[in-house]
């Protein structure tokens, strides 16, 4: 199809790289166009850029790239990094959120492949660009692309990147002598006795005692203070006029951050995760009309840990034990504990070890014919895929003695706890998923005179199964999308998926999902075509309708089901019988969510160094599940039938700047930013009847916190004496005071108000900045978060509850002579249901800006390595996760707990023949 003529600008919308080629072609769904021709709403990043952050998983190194994209961080164990992917924020309170991910044109997963191996990463985010994808497409959809091979010479690329990751923080517990002076002034809050005595804290300040008065910094003992990681990665590609190739072979070693407790025991295994990746992508003509393409990948994934799969179990113990609790060596070398807690080095050195080994494989062939003996430009197409992933895990199991020694008159009495036991295997774990997916396909392309034409029509079947489940995921549809544009200035489209899935009733199991858009490239018209200024300039709109069949927990709601076993009591002795129980009531004409979508945009290009674009869209979620608003009694007998019922407003605004310099020059510059707020409210999700319309979820954010308004700390009696009546525990001066909300003197579950937002950031910027001179070259990127709320909880924060330690948060907590400064409520020693009940006390500001990547490099040309046959060779050093500004002083503001966000430093070598 004919482009603008001077589209050369190419501005990818909200994106991180600007394309400068005339008509190149870009991912859309189902196939690619060129970019002038897009009137849908969509940002991509490119693999080179990925290349930037050193990481195991892909999806971690997309923070703050693509406009619209939120990632929620979830953890970050080597191979098990897990994060949530939403597309213009949380449209919908049901189960199904996530973005659809779709990798060279199939579902699948992609947070095991190299950056090495990706062409692009897109975001689809309005009903123009995913309606295509029918009752799949309302989250977004992500389409993963892969590199292809091209008609020239074989081009060899080979690099190694190794380096560390170490903790970007780690919690500030405090030591012994600070924990027993300030648990015996706990004591004192309570009203109860001392328990450490003035020598037993001189003990622990002079550290004279290690046996009966330790002082034990457990993650010391258990941790590395950094691990090391390495990439090597062996790429080609090339081709001639009737074959193209690219081919990959990557190998990733990451060790954990737990200490080599392999190396120390036979009963353990060193933490670490080494995956084999590999890909194959081939391209044949096998006659002038008739081509071939395939696409074969797959990765072996081998982990290992010690303990537990994964290592939240050691977390979760570090987070508790105290540092005065027990040695972690007796006198008589014996592992130290107690009837509480086991010895946390103990349990990474003695109680087994667990290894898992997975294996993924993603293939596709397709078959395309030309017609042009039809028609010019027409082409038909089948395509078949299959793709596969399984996991087993062999896990080896023991227990280990530990001693509690107590001092007898002198002498050294022990307490044992928990047996010596040999290795016991555990084979029988495994998880599995498979996807077979079929495809036929016409596409058209053509120009006659100013009229540009293009369609496309794609029928699709996709089964994706899952061990455990009985029966597998269907869907089966035909999507289309039909394109016209005159004199390369005047765009119009229509686009729509008709699909079914097996989770509804079967006279309601398809529906018909449309969107229309428009564009005006208005740098074709007479008045602008000569501007010196404006390069390029297109504005466009869409709207249109798509679906989520991804609605609850439970599938199949149109039908009813029986649990079994169920108990029921019979007679007067208490006694149950097994039997069948009816479940949750069907409901028959149960549907998927329908989401009205509707987005202006604008994309420019001025001066041919400056790109803008803007997007401005507004979307309605409606027929979102939920239960009647009604109670019914427990003598009905049965659960509530789920509705279709709710709905959710979400709106935003999405914005792209990007500057470079004059190519030519020997010093250049450049810069670009992201930015994107997206802000949802539910409008109706059929809650039950309310006394207070401020308890009501209804016209607030999707997971908007409702907490107890904290007023500070309680001065002094008289001012307890004055406020209403705070039930939980006796109150006492310097426990945390809440609002009585509806005046009744009472502080109980009638006082809870909307308060703060909530963990997912409304607005999101990513800044990219850098420059080249003269062979060296530095590029930063950082991300920013804003409008997001975070809730401190648990051990960390929580001193001495539940038998915890304490952290440094708690040093500025109330005394008789802080009243005026304290930040912290009074300690008390046990657990303190009043401190600790979800309020606005504990809520903190998430925001942060983090630099996600820093990377410095140098070239070597070719004038210089011609003799040894490398075109050339780049050395550059890198950071990842480099720092954060928060307001979370104690803990990452994006993992408040378990394993530490990590930073990684790295040294890299790429070499190109």
């Amino acid at each position: 199809m004919a482009s603008a003529s001077n589209a050369g600008a190419g501005v990818v919308s909200s994106a991180d790289t600007i394309s400068t080629v005339d008509d190149q072609p870009v991912s859309v769904g189902y196939g690619r166009q060129p970019q002038w021709l897009i009137t849908a709403a969509q940002s991509s990043v490119s693999g080179a850029a990925l290349e930037k952050s050193f990481s195991s998983n892909l999806a971690t190194a997309l923070y703050g790239r693509v406009g619209g994209l939120t990632i929620l961080q979830q953890g970050a164990e080597p191979g098990l990094e897990s994060p949530i992917l939403l597309g213009r924020g949380l449209a919908t309170f049901g189960p199904g959120r996530d973005v659809l991910v779709m990798v060279d044109g199939y579902e699948g997963a992609f947070e095991h492949l190299s950056p090495y191996e990706i062409e692009s990463i897109t975001l689809l985010k309005d009903a123009a660009a995913t309606a295509v994808y029918g009752s799949r497409g309302a989250n977004g959809v992500l389409l993963v692309t892969t590199k292809r091979g091209y008609e020239g010479a074989l081009k060899l690329q080979f690099a190694v990147q190794s380096g560390f990751r170490s903790p970007l923080r780690l919690p500030e517990f405090l030591g012994s002598y600070d924990y027993a002076r300030l648990y015996n002034e706990a004591r004192i809050n309570d009203g109860l006795e001392p328990v450490y005595s003035a020598s037993d804290l001189e003990a622990y300040r002079n550290r004279t005692d290690p046996y009966f008065h330790p002082d034990v910094n457990w993650y010391d003992q258990v941790l590395r203070r950094a691990a090391p990681v390495t990439s090597y990665n062996l790429s080609f590609t090339g081709g001639s006029a009737t074959v193209r190739y690219f081919g990959l072979l990557n190998l990733l070693n990451e060790q954990g951050l737990l200490i080599k407790s392999g190396s120390q025991s036979e009963n353990s295994k060193n933490s670490r995760l080494v995956r084999y990746n590999f890909r194959t992508n081939i391209d044949v003509d096998i006659t002038k009309n008739i081509m071939a393409s395939l696409t074969l990948s797959g990765a072996v994934e081998d982990k290992a840990n010690p303990v537990a799969n994964d290592a939240s179990t050691i977390f979760n113990t570090l987070a508790v034990i105290p540092p005065n609790a027990f040695p972690v060596y007796n006198p008589n070398g014996t592992y130290g504990g107690n009837a509480f807690f086991s010895n946390p080095l103990g349990d990474v050195l003695e109680t087994g070890h667990y290894t898992s080994n997975g294996r993924t494989l993603q293939s596709a062939f397709q078959l395309q014919h030309k017609l042009d003996m039809i028609t010019e430009g027409l082409r038909i197409g089948t395509s078949v895929a299959f793709n596969n992933f399984f996991r087993n895990y062999s896990n080896k199991l023991r227990q280990y003695e530990r001693y509690l020694i107590a001092d007898d008159g002198g002498e050294i009495n022990y307490s044992r706890y928990g047996e010596r036991t040999s290795l016991v295997g555990d084979e029988g774990d495994s998880e599995q998923w498979r996807n077979f997916v079929f495809q036929t396909f016409l596409d058209y392309e053509r120009t006659v005179g100013m009229h540009g034409v293009q369609g496309m029509l794609r029928y699709n079947v996709d089964n994706y199964s899952v061990l455990g489940e009985q029966h597998p995921f269907k869907h089966m549809g035909l999507s289309g999308r039909f394109t016209y544009a005159n004199r390369g200035k005047y765009i119009g489209e229509f686009t729509f998926g008709y699909m079914g899935s097996e989770n509804f009733a079967q006279a309601r199991r398809f529906g018909f999902f449309p969107a229309l858009s428009v564009g005006w490239v208005l740098s074709e018209e007479p008045f602008l075509r000569t501007s010196k200024m404006v390069d390029f300039l297109k504005v466009r709109a869409s709207f249109g309708l798509t679906g989520n069949d991804r609605i609850a927990e439970e599938r199949f709601l149109f039908d009813s089901y029986y649990r079994y076993p169920a108990s029921y009591y019979f007679g007067t002795d208490n006694s149950s019988s097994s039997s069948l129980q009816e479940g949750r009531a069907a409901n028959p004409d149960i549907s998927w969510e329908k989401d009205r979508k509707f987005n202006v945009g604008l994309e420019a290009q001025l001066f041919r160094r400056v790109d803008l674009a803007a997007d401005v869209f507004f979307n309605r979620r409606y027929d979102i599940v939920t239960t009647a608003n009604r109670i019914l009694p427990d003598l009905y007998g049965i659960e509530s039938p789920l509705l279709n019922r709710g709905s959710v407003q979400n709106k935003g605004v999405e914005l792209m700047a990007r500057y470079q310099s004059e190519p030519i020059r020997p010093f250049r510059f450049f810069a670009g930013v992201n930015l994107w707020y997206a802000r949802n409210k539910i409008l109706d999700m059929s809650e039950d009847v309310l006394r207070y319309d401020y308890l009501r979820r209804t016209g607030h954010r999707i997971g908007q916190p409702f907490v107890l308004e904290a007023a500070g700390l309680f001065r002094d009696e008289a001012e307890i004496d004055a406020a209403a009546q705070q039930r939980f525990a006796t109150v006492r001066p310097g426990d945390v005071r809440y609002i009585d909300r509806n005046g009744d003197n009472v502080i109980n579950g009638e006082d809870y108000v909307a308060s703060g937002y909530t963990n997912e950031p409304e607005i999101t910027i990513g800044f990219n900045p850098g420059f080249t001179w003269k062979g060296f070259d530095v590029e930063l990127f950082f991300q920013a978060v804003t409008n997001r709320t975070v809730y401190l909880s648990g051990h960390y924060f929580y001193a001495f509850q539940n038998d915890g330690k304490i952290s440094a948060i708690a040093l500025n907590r109330w005394t008789p002579e802080t009243v005026e400064s304290a930040s912290y409520p009074r300690l008390s020693s046990v657990n303190n249901l009043n401190n600790f009940q979800p309020s606005s006390f504990w809520q903190v500001d998430g925001s942060f800006i983090k630099l996600r990547s820093a990377e410095v490099g140098y070239v070597l040309g070719s004038h210089v390595l011609d003799k040894w046959g490398v075109g050339n060779l780049r050395i550059f050093a890198n950071g990842t996760n480099l720092f954060s500004l928060d307001r979370v002083k104690y803990t990452d503001p994006e993992t408040l707990s378990g394993y530490p966000a990590m930073r990684t430093f790295s040294l890299g070598v790429k070499v190109n023949f």
